[in-house]
């Protein structure tokens, strides 16, 4: 222990002998001391012979009860501030009362106290974050929370102010925006709740001085003894192994890192309880379509997951992406790779991908829904935790230059850890359905690239694939935006060649293909309509750049050859193989190829963050 480290303080000497005299009581184990790096804080002298550390009584609170004369437990004070009550929430009235103090300097009962809080010039919670500060929360949730509390104090300080005005308060000329700061922070940093000293009424913050000097620690084995309506005293557990100079603690109970920050203004590095806080809320169209479907109800949560996210209204609550390890445990979930998100968000994108689908819950295990419905919710989630990924890197080189930035670069670390933990695992689950399998057909589902669907065409196919690149070629048909056009291509050209061609199709990858995907999506018929005119002008105009079909009729186009080819099969004997993905009447069959291609391209294709960048991958 060096007096560089700390040192008694003639203010804290001022404060112990103020709070001693009027009926509060510290133990003569301990001392009141101040540092540069810690403020006025409290160290054991030698092992503590009785774990009670410090007694406030209920009398020296100091907290919106002191203005009020019939409160005979608190100490009364003579304000103005009076005037404001149910004029000015109660809250930004506690803290105008603490600056009205402030101001009276030794005028003021609880001067000793006020003159041992930190000053605007120690805080660090984000409400005094300055542009280059903020620079260190980018791409957290923390960021826009800090921005809009900030908001929402100007808004009450610009209140507050028109209202002492009106009632002639002087304040009113004395107070700034940056005082109203510091009180609204040493109220979220250091009150206590009033439900155990006084039961039975409504809840507000209370200041207690002295018990209040303890910096947090979440390893603190400590004690709150409230005896209602008389005191408050803190106990340290252990305290008989405390060395002279140790550093006590208490312990406000396990907190997220963004909650350390925003109220307190530090954070803890390895925080173990430290979450990933996402909000995420269903378009009026989902909600509907969720509504009509009874996918609300708790036997339509898929997944094995526990319905219990229902109860409140999720749409408003925040939800917590978990890391491995945490010690809150995982979700449960009967896929491994889903259970560090929570059950909401896994909800959410299995009632997406019903819409997609155009599914009906009912034909669909909700307990353990089938692999495609499995892989169509994976990519999903893949893709909306690889964007904010993106916004949040895992590294930031800034190296940060004083104690506000330091602790924001410890809880975006942190953050970023978590999240790209998450993508990390369902990464490698996409990653695994993104490796073909060379069984016909695959057991589970594959994720297929463009380039990957037009190499399994130049090995089935090879002249025709040639006239397909040629066609891409032409139409200068290449980029990412270009993917879906692509993949409608391709399977109108693996359709009309797999029927077109006399040959046996047993070991075929691309009919495998087709055979799943005309099970799942049968043959449109005419009158379901284009949604899409665009895209299917396109392919009816220029099919014939991407496919060439034989045909007696030199001018004959892909479509018209498809539907001759239609009107055989329903002209031809009965009991004749149709072949075996086509089911029902094959008439129009050119157009409704291209349709029902359309219709594939649609549900079936996802979003796949690869390499950095977004591919449409078929689901097949």
């Amino acid at each position: 222990m060096s007096s560089k480290d700390f040192s008694t303080h003639p203010l804290a000497q001022e404060l112990v002998t103020w709070f001693t005299q009027n009926g509060g009581s510290l133990s003569s184990d301990v001392q009141v001391v101040n540092s540069d790096s810690r403020g006025f804080h409290m160290r054991a002298v030698r092992p503590l012979s009785s774990p009670v550390v410090a007694s406030s009584p209920l009398k020296l609170t100091l907290s919106i009860l002191n203005l009020d004369p019939d409160e005979k437990e608190v100490l009364h004070i003579e304000s103005p501030l009076r005037q404001c009550q149910g004029k000015i929430p109660d809250h930004i009235l506690a803290y105008l009362i603490l600056i009205e103090q402030r101001k009276k300097g030794t005028g003021s009962p609880w001067h000793a106290y006020i003159a041992c809080l930190p000053g605007p010039e120690s805080m660090t919670t984000p409400l005094w974050f300055d542009g280059d500060d903020m620079a260190f929360l980018t791409g957290t949730s923390l960021a826009p929370a800090a921005r809009e509390r900030k908001e929402d104090m100007q808004r009450h300080w610009e209140q507050a102010v028109t209202v002492m005005k009106e009632l002639c308060i002087p304040l009113a000329d004395e107070i700034n925006f940056e005082l109203l700061l510091w009180a609204a922070t040493i109220f979220t940093s250091r009150a206590f709740i009033s439900t155990h000293i006084l039961p039975n009424r409504e809840t507000i913050p209370l200041l207690f001085p002295v018990v209040d000097i303890l910096n947090h620690s979440v390893s603190a084995k400590v004690e709150w003894d409230f005896q209602p309506h008389q005191s408050f005293a803190l106990k340290c557990l252990e305290g008989e192994t405390f060395e002279a100079g140790q550093e006590l603690f208490n312990n406000y109970a396990p907190k997220q890192n963004d909650e350390l920050l925003l109220g307190y203004g530090f954070c803890l590095e390895d925080n173990p309880i430290e979450q990933f806080a996402l909000k995420l809320a269903f378009s009026p169209m989902l909600q509907q379509y969720a509504q009509e479907m009874n996918l609300l109800h708790p036997e339509n949560v898929p997944f094995s997951m526990s319905p219990a996210f229902l109860d409140t209204d999720p749409n408003k609550e925040q939800h917590f992406l978990r890391a491995k390890g945490h010690p809150f445990g995982r979700y449960e979930n009967c896929i491994p790779y889903f259970r560090g998100i929570p059950p909401y968000i896994v909800h959410f994108f299995f009632i997406q991908t019903l819409l997609a689908l155009d599914a009906d819950v009912r034909a669909v295990n909700v307990g353990r829904p089938d692999a495609r419905i499995t892989l169509q919710v994976l990519v999903l989630l893949h893709q909306a935790i690889e964007q904010r990924c993106h916004s949040l890197p895992l590294s930031n080189d800034s190296e940060p230059s004083n104690y506000k930035q330091k602790y924001a670069k410890i809880y975006r670390d942190g953050q970023a850890k978590i999240i790209h933990s998450v993508r990390s695992e369902l990464k490698a689950a996409v990653d695994r359905a993104r490796t073909s399998s060379s069984e016909m057909p695959p057991r589970r589902p594959v994720l297929l690239s463009t380039f990957e669907a037009i190499l399994a065409l130049e090995a089935e196919f090879p002249a025709e694939a040639q006239t397909f690149r040629k066609g891409l070629n032409k139409h200068e048909i290449a980029g990412p935006e270009d993917e879906g056009v692509i993949w409608t291509l391709l399977l109108t050209v693996f359709a009309s060649l797999i029927l077109t061609t006399p040959k046996d199709q047993e070991g075929s990858l691309i009919s495998s293909w087709l055979r799943d995907l005309f099970t799942r999506h049968p043959l449109p018929a005419l009158e379901d309509g284009i949604e899409d005119a665009e895209t299917y002008t396109f392919v009816d105009s220029h099919l014939a750049d991407f496919l060439h079909l034989t045909s007696p009729d030199a001018g004959a186009s892909p479509t018209d050859v498809l539907d001759d080819l239609g009107l055989t099969f329903v002209n031809q004997p009965v009991g004749t193989a149709v072949p075996v993905f086509i089911d029902g009447r094959t008439e129009n069959l050119g157009v409704r190829i291209v349709m029902w291609a359309m219709r594939v391209a649609e549900q079936e294709v996802l979003p796949v963050f690869e390499g950095g960048a977004l591919k449409k991958c078929l689901s097949v």
